[in-house]
């Protein structure tokens, strides 16, 4: 659901208006609108339908259920991208929200008017598929009986709706609405900033600069959007200080993100450490042992010490870079063809779509892998006992140390067993697998292969390598002609002294 989410406030955020006009006028504008937010919750509702058929026609076989309850997410949030994407770039929707007389100039409140059916879509969507994820989760529950864990009762409709909410919503939906604030201000005063500085691109540099502004410090707002507080002192906290001091990881706390106890997860987020959080589900503290959450917090860890997070930023610099270059390219263009405009807009949507929904996924699973590898060499230096052949634990190995591309047998096999716990207790197939992350199944499996097969392991750092520097050098280039298009050296001449 990111995915989709991102797409569509991406879009609000960046269109003034619709590349194609194939549909006009009010009345049919409003019927595709309306289209777009019944037509996903109508099929929500026959998935959901077919999910309990299959659960109730193969009790003993759960992970058909899952995989008909996974199938159907992925095609009504298809429906949710093409459908209201579509109203965004085909229709007049956003013509008619900047039209209403309570808007004036400012950007902000035609954007919230904007997604308001994508937002109604998405609630009715949930309250289509409550009925079948709530007996997704019964059957998690199930385990926890089994295992002999705290069971909590499984969570209500307002409960389930404010949770997606926070998480899938709100998380992309809040660091963007304090852009486009920023943005309303500095197109207020766009006229002074530039008489100040000199420079002609002085509101553009200004949005961007408070972006990257947000981007700092939206780890301190969403701790709290989510729900969080600090983990407890006691033994286990101790044991994550402590292996967090011999990773030198550096952060501001470990929190517990709260669920109801119904999800079993981590998470990472802050560029800097300051304002940088480890987040663990009151789930996964309930339900998993202090090894296997220590495994995900090497995970977690190995995604700042590989600094996947700033890799991450740099590939969204490279999407401001060609768009200021496009703008640039540009200008004008619209008022003077405006069929070769709606030609280079569409080809720029292509380029941006491709980016991000493909080139983006494939490099994020590999940052997961990474992420992996490190979680493995994590529980290594932490101290588990190795009771495997293995290539880390040789006279010659160091066991103490995180660096090198040798993976411990038996870390491989606790980290791969906590992934399946993970997938386990959440009610996924370990076969399922997402648009950013390879299926629990073949995680885990890779893992054990690479320490088996230590070459496969240095293969496998070095692509990850490679992409990193492709990255860098793709955020160098994008930076210096953005810079080149805009005259950023001409600008700097003038308003420096002398």
């Amino acid at each position: 659901m990111y995915l989709v989410v991102i797409g569509v406030l991406a879009l609000v955020l960046t269109l003034s208006g619709p590349i194609y006009r194939g549909v006009q006028g009010t009345g049919l504008t409003l019927a595709a609108v309306a289209g777009a937010i019944v037509l996903p919750p109508l099929v929500m509702l026959l998935v959901t339908r077919r999910t309990l058929r299959v659960f109730d026609d193969c009790p003993e076989q759960p992970s058909r259920g899952q995989a008909a309850y996974g199938r159907g997410m992925v095609l009504v949030q298809a429906l949710l991208a093409l459908g209201h994407g579509g109203t965004l770039l085909a229709t007049d929707w956003l013509l008619l929200c900047g039209r209403v007389p309570v808007v004036g100039k400012w950007v902000l409140v035609p954007g919230l008017i904007a997604l308001a059916p994508f937002l109604l879509s998405i609630v009715l969507v949930w309250l289509a598929a409550y009925p079948a994820d709530r007996a997704v989760r019964q059957i998690a529950l199930e385990v926890y009986l089994f295992r002999g864990r705290p069971v909590r009762p499984v969570w209500s409709v307002v409960r389930f709706l404010l949770y997606n909410l926070r998480h899938q919503v709100l998380f992309v939906l809040v660091p963007m609405l304090l852009i486009l604030a920023a943005n309303d201000v500095v197109t207020r005063y766009r006229h002074e900033l530039q008489r100040l500085t000199k420079l002609n691109y002085a509101a553009d540099l200004t949005v961007g600069l408070a972006a990257l502004f947000v981007a700092v410090i939206t780890p301190e707002i969403l701790r709290h959007v989510w729900v969080t507080q600090r983990l407890p002192s006691g033994p286990l906290r101790d044991r994550l200080e402590r292996l967090a001091a011999k990773l030198r990881l550096r952060c501001r706390d470990i929190l517990v993100w709260r669920s109801g106890g119904m999800i079993v997860n981590a998470a990472v987020m802050g560029v800097v450490a300051p304002l940088r959080y480890v987040l663990i589900t009151d789930g996964m503290l309930e339900q998993m042992d202090d090894t296997k959450i220590e495994a995900v917090f090497g995970h977690e860890a190995g995604h700042v010490k590989r600094h996947h997070i700033l890799y991450f930023l740099l590939f969204a610099f490279i999407t401001g870079c060609i768009l200021t270059v496009f703008s640039v390219r540009t200008h004008g263009l619209a008022h003077r063809d405006e069929l070769s405009y709606q030609a280079a807009l569409t080809v720029i949507a292509g380029v941006l779509a491709l980016k991000w929904g493909v080139l983006f996924g494939w490099i994020s699973r590999r940052f997961e892998r990474q992420a992996d590898m490190y979680g493995v060499r994590t529980l290594a230096v932490s101290g588990l006992p190795c009771g495997q052949p293995c290539h880390l634990h040789t006279p010659e190995g160091n066991p103490g140390r995180i660096r090198g591309d040798e993976l411990c047998s038996t870390a491989a096999h606790v980290f791969a067993d906590a992934l399946h716990e993970v997938a386990l207790l959440n009610g996924i197939r370990p076969e399922a697998r997402s648009w950013r992350h390879a299926s629990i199944a073949l995680r885990s499996r890779t893992l054990q292969e690479y320490a088996l097969e230590p070459q496969r392991a240095r293969r496998a750092e070095r692509v990850v390598v490679a992409v990193k520097l492709g990255i860098l050098l793709a955020a160098i280039v994008g930076g210096v002609w953005a810079a080149h298009d805009l005259r950023v050296w001409d600008s700097l001449q003038r308003w420096l002294p002398g």
